[in-house]
């Protein structure tokens, strides 16, 4: 008995390993045609009836076909540039192990950036943020597309938000996609998605993460207060056609307002209430993302760049964030690489 079914294993895993072979010499035959002449060639076979003939080894041949995939998208960008099969071969991929963490995000970057098909990019990354809802590169690539992919989209900058969002909960995501879920939050009303953000974070078995998201949840608490307060300052200033010069004028008692973390509420020139605390906080962060573009900038070209804009003629940054504070400005000396501000 048990060596009949030691037999059948055998002959089901050599029937696995024909079937493959057979499917890699169709593709190097097709590869060998300049043109193909049918566009229904059926270049994989169906990825939901591939895993009855995988004898078990499910992620074993998913990675057989995730290296074919990168053959092909390296054939596809020496030859056609046409991609056509690309998303086809990925669902193979992730039908086979819907874990594969490395084919969603790749894949999906391929499928956005070289296909320029965001749908299928999202579709993908939809499927993988619902088996891995742990990774913050998922959500991350699929706030990307709409930053970039889909820019003129309504509402893109508020739905990549909400992904950057997504990522940063997840406690993994580097510091720089959390400044920027921070800013997409900011910008687009979306507190509440931040306030969930570190909300998220408290609940961290790292001690280190828990008391930031502590700091981060009192931080979203003094925006929503800025926030408040300046719609006041709009209704002061429509019954009085001026801005108040104290926050008191406007029926604040001087102690009925604090911030915990020490800083201080004002009125700004553009009519806006900000608060110390943020800015500072957004300051350092901006400063330090110029700071190092700059020192990227070096090492690639052996000297500091002549002025802070020609980080971004030479591809070195992607945009240049500004002074947090409305009446200062960044001060660089190109002699010695160093930011300041005045």
């Amino acid at each position: 008995m048990y060596k009949s079914i030691y037999t059948r294993k055998i002959v089901h895993i050599f029937f696995v390993i024909i079937l493959f072979v057979c499917i890699i010499l169709v593709q190097l035959q097709i590869t060998s045609f300049q043109k193909v002449q049918s566009k229904d060639l059926l270049y994989l076979p169906n990825e939901k009836m591939m895993r009855y003939f995988t004898a078990g080894l499910d992620t074993v041949i998913a990675d057989l076909l995730w290296i074919n995939c990168l053959l092909y998208v390296g054939a596809e960008l020496h030859g056609d540039f046409s991609f056509e099969w690309l998303e086809r071969m990925l669902n193979a991929v992730v039908q086979l192990d819907p874990y594969f963490r490395e084919a969603y995000r790749f894949g999906s970057i391929f499928l956005s950036s070289l296909r320029a098909d965001s749908d299928s990019a999202l579709r993908l990354l939809h499927r993988g943020m619902y088996y891995r809802p742990e990774t913050w590169d998922l959500p991350y690539e699929a706030g990307m597309i709409y930053l970039l992919n889909r820019p003129n989209e309504p509402n893109s900058k508020k739905l990549a938000g909400f992904y950057l969002a997504m990522s940063s909960a997840t406690g993994g995501a580097p510091q720089f996609i959390i400044n920027l879920a921070e800013k997409l939050s900011g910008e687009h009303d979306l507190l509440e998605i931040e306030r969930d953000m570190w909300a998220n974070l408290l609940k961290s078995e790292d001690k280190l993460l828990r008391d930031l998201a502590e700091r981060k949840m009192i931080m979203v608490e003094i925006k929503q207060i800025c926030k408040e307060l300046t719609r006041r300052l709009e209704e002061y200033k429509q019954a009085h056609n001026k801005l108040p010069e104290k926050l008191e004028e406007i029926g604040l008692a001087p102690d009925s307002i604090k911030d915990p973390l020490g800083g201080k509420f004002f009125i700004t020139k553009s009519g806006k209430v900000q608060n110390t605390t943020i800015l500072d906080d957004q300051l350092q962060q901006n400063k330090h993302i110029i700071e190092n573009g700059i020192r990227t900038y070096y090492e690639r070209f052996g000297k500091y760049p002549s002025n802070l804009q020609e980080l971004l003629e030479k591809h070195v940054m992607t945009f240049l964030p500004e002074h947090p504070y409305e009446e200062r400005e960044w001060v660089y000396d190109p002699a010695t690489g160093t930011l300041s501000e005045k």
